[in-house]
């Protein structure tokens, strides 16, 4: 018997915190049973479409979407759309997806789902056709899930998340692959080359969401206060040559460490993590950042904005200060965490909390396979 397949919507299968997410997932179904296939709308490969073809997936390209010039982008959705009955759930992961469950809608795919991942969105032009969306999405999708509380309400209102309409997901790992490990830990410090300086450390896209520009007057103030600290950061983006510059600016290019994008998350980070002293995480929004409790799995200690939502804390290792307060309040306090601070195993506490990837793996992979074969089996009989 064929597999049953989903269709995820997603801009772009790179390694952001989304993308991984959906990977994560993907690695522990049963894909015997359930196979994944993306449509994105990038004409660039992205780093997982490799995997996805391994796995037996598929990927649609479309154009981007552009509100001014979209006749491109429903001719190019609706033909994957009506070649591929197959599809009975359309799963839609990506900021501005009123778009494309408003044309899975008209193809008839009987389950489509808005999944918010954010709290929050950059304020440009794109930012008043999702507040336009937000009017909308309701409409057109059948089911709403959320990362957090704050991601539920931002996209579908606090009255849907109060009344028990939106579905909460939780942020998925591997934690086997995160807990932390001395050995590990010794090993990554050598390759890095720290010696026995204090590593802060930040792992996500240079963008303005992460705070990149505060986390490094942060960093300086920490410098300052202890010369034997250096600073990890891994990821890229658009912001990256403004970071370096102020970096630089600073004084601060000898005592940074960029590494880029560290291959799969999954694989390369979760030995990063080993050789942190502290995570700051210093982001201007976020739904439910799988980095915060990925530092917390590894036994990190980790200095938060009090913006993030409060499901990320799932153990006693995290601070929160307010973006309000100076860089110098929060390097204090980043100093004061570090000093003293004993590594410990809380893969337990995370995974108690729901995080572990393969109980949400087994319920999302439960959904799919049944309405399914429930639109089957209403297809058959009507």
């Amino acid at each position: 018997m064929e597999p049953i397949r989903v269709l995820h919507n997603i801009v772009l299968m790179d390694t952001g915190g989304i993308e991984t997410l959906v990977m994560n997932l993907y690695r522990h179904i049963d894909r015997e049973r359930l196979l994944f296939d993306f449509l994105v709308h990038r004409p660039q490969e992205g780093y997982y479409e490799r995997e996805i073809r391994d796995y037996g997936g598929k990927v649609f390209r479309t154009c981007p979407f552009n509100p001014l010039h979209k006749k491109q982008f429903i001719n190019e959705c609706m033909d994957v759309f009506l070649n591929h009955p197959e599809y009975k759930v359309f799963h839609a992961h990506q900021e501005l997806s009123l778009w494309t469950l408003k044309y899975a809608h008209k193809a008839g795919i009987p389950t489509r789902i808005a999944h918010s991942h954010n709290a929050k969105t950059v304020v440009n032009l794109k930012y008043f056709f999702f507040l336009y969306e937000k009017m909308f999405i309701k409409k057109h999708c059948t089911d709403m899930f959320m990362c957090s509380n704050p991601a539920g309400e931002w996209i579908f209102g606090k009255n849907a998340v109060r009344e028990g309409k939106v579905k909460f997901i939780s942020g998925i790992i591997e934690t086997e692959r995160f807990k932390f490990d001395e050995k590990v830990r010794r090993e990554v410090r050598e390759e890095l080359g720290v010696g026995d300086k204090i590593l802060i450390g930040h792992i996500g896209r240079f963008m303005q969401q992460k705070n990149h520009m505060f986390l490094l007057d942060i960093f300086n103030e920490i410098h300052k206060k202890n010369p034997k600290t250096m600073l990890v950061l891994c990821g890229n983006g658009r912001l990256e040559d403004d970071i370096k510059k102020k970096a630089n600016q600073l004084g601060l290019e000898n005592d940074i460490i960029y590494l880029g994008v560290r291959g799969s998350v999954n694989v390369q980070t979760c030995r990063l993590y080993q050789a942190f002293d502290l995570y700051l995480f210093p982001s201007l929004w976020e739904g439910l950042p799988l980095t915060g409790i990925e530092a917390q799995t590894a036994g990190l200690p980790v200095l938060m904005s009090d913006v993030i939502a409060p499901q990320t804390i799932v153990t006693d290792n995290v601070s929160t200060l307010s973006l309000s307060l100076s860089a110098e309040k929060w390097a204090d306090k980043a100093l004061e965490i570090v000093d003293g601070y004993k590594r410990k195993d809380c893969q337990p506490q995370v995974k108690a909390a729901g995080f572990d990837i393969q109980d949400t793996a087994d319920m999302l992979q439960d959904f799919y396979i049944t309405r399914t074969l429930e639109a089957r089996y209403n297809e058959k009989n009507s």
